[in-house]
């Protein structure tokens, strides 16, 4: 089972940008082509008036996003904006294509180029580039908690969870440093990592912290039953071993789980 379904709530679109950066400014590659320039702005102007995301104006933007592109082919911020219509209209090959060609022009300038590309890229399936993508932003952006993050979300898919868990202490540590308020989906994805680096114990207090926001997900309850069931065993906890099969019982998709997990379940 491919843990891609995380990240949609892990690193959502919207936190990837400032209120600034929607609105037209502070752009990385400002086109010196005022026709360009004008197109740009006329595409911020519809997609800050359309809060809803009809599918009719979303291919509107695309286009004039798209026509300031074809006046200016060094527009960086144009590219990023034909990617982000796309990716809302779910055109996620096209938006990776556009999203890349603004990061490869803004040179290493923006951390929110870097993190969509990574985001689709991952959603896609394409880890490795997601992988490389992320270490970019820990490389150019090394205060931010993203890049770490990100790392630590890839790990198990690509299956080094040491360095996973090496990478979520990393990121705790940067909000911590930054002062902002750690989520449920760090924690939780702290959780998936301990236990897949046997650290069961230390797992279940950070399932417990999130049970309320993750009890219906699937790798949720493949994860913390795994946990309760390996501790149970160690501590001869007949309850406890009855609450995770409880849990595991919740798991819809058990023909999902991944063949390594799957083999450690038995209860």
């Amino acid at each position: 089972m491919r843990l891609v379904y995380i990240l949609l709530s892990l690193i959502t679109f919207s936190q990837a940008f400032s209120q600034n950066y929607f609105e037209g400014k502070n752009l990385y590659c400002k086109s010196e082509n005022v026709e360009a320039l004008k197109k740009f702005n006329e595409g911020i102007e519809i997609l800050n008036l359309n809060h809803n995301l009809d599918t009719k104006y979303l291919a509107i933007n695309t286009t004039i996003f798209f026509d300031a592109v074809k006046m200016d082919k060094s527009f960086c911020d144009a590219y990023f904006f034909v990617g982000y219509t796309l990716r809302l209209q779910n055109k996620l090959d096209l938006a990776l294509r556009y999203y890349y060609i603004a990061d490869s022009l803004s040179q290493n300038k923006s951390i929110e180029f870097k993190q969509n590309l990574a985001v689709t890229a991952l959603m896609l399936g394409k880890d490795k580039l997601s992988r490389k993508k992320y270490s970019e932003i820990i490389k150019y952006f090394p205060e931010s908690p993203e890049g770490y993050y990100g790392v630590a979300l890839t790990s198990p898919i690509i299956g080094d969870v040491e360095k996973g868990l090496e990478n979520i202490n990393l990121t705790f540590e940067k909000y911590k440093n930054s002062g902002q308020k750690i989520n449920d989906d760090v924690l939780f994805l702290n959780g998936v990592l301990l236990t897949l680096n046997k650290k069961y114990e230390e797992s279940i207090v950070y399932f417990e912290k999130t049970y309320s926001t993750y009890k219906k997900d699937e790798n949720y309850n493949i994860h913390y039953s795994l946990s309760l069931l390996k501790v149970s065993e160690i501590k001869k906890d007949e309850k406890m071993k009855n609450k995770a099969k409880k849990i595991y019982d919740k798991i819809e998709h058990k023909e999902e789980i991944p063949k390594e997990l799957k083999e450690l379940l038995i209860f």
